[in-house]
């Protein structure tokens, strides 16, 4: 009786507080090579995931970046996170660029990764988000 009772007993943060966080509390900084082309990179594929999965590419993931640089760079990010975690392909689920221009910046509970160096969210040219499927291939 004592274990149920001490185990009904469980606390949790209030939900309140989840719901407080904002794009900063989510925020990484990344070093600027990640955001260039890299052995890493370089050593993935992008394309239709029709032609990954009749390469005999196995479906690892979907995966998303949030980042406040253009879509090149955002894209080696990726293409190097892939890399990291065993992809030999990827496929382009979504992308949207906002140009800092068009006076819009949407962040819906996102992860936000950012070039370090001084530059910041609130004044980068563009928040691009890229949502891409990882597949891991077999060596040819």
């Amino acid at each position: 009786m004592l274990l149920a009772t001490l185990t009904g007993c469980t606390h949790y943060p209030p939900r309140g507080l989840e719901e407080q966080r904002s794009y900063i509390d989510r925020t990484v900084s990344v070093p600027s090579q990640y955001f260039m082309e890299t052995p890493e990179s370089k050593s993935v594929h992008v394309g239709s995931g029709i032609f990954a999965q009749a390469a005999g590419c196995q479906y690892m993931q979907r995966y998303k970046v949030r980042t406040n640089v253009n879509f090149s760079h955002s894209l080696n990010l990726i293409k190097y996170r892939s890399a990291m975690m065993g992809a030999k392909r990827i496929s382009v689920v979504r992308h949207e660029e906002v140009d800092a221009l068009e006076k819009r910046i949407a962040i819906h509970d996102d992860n936000v990764i950012y070039l370090e160096a001084g530059t910041s969210l609130q004044g980068a040219s563009f928040h691009t988000t890229i949502i891409a499927d990882l597949y891991d291939c077999p060596k040819t």
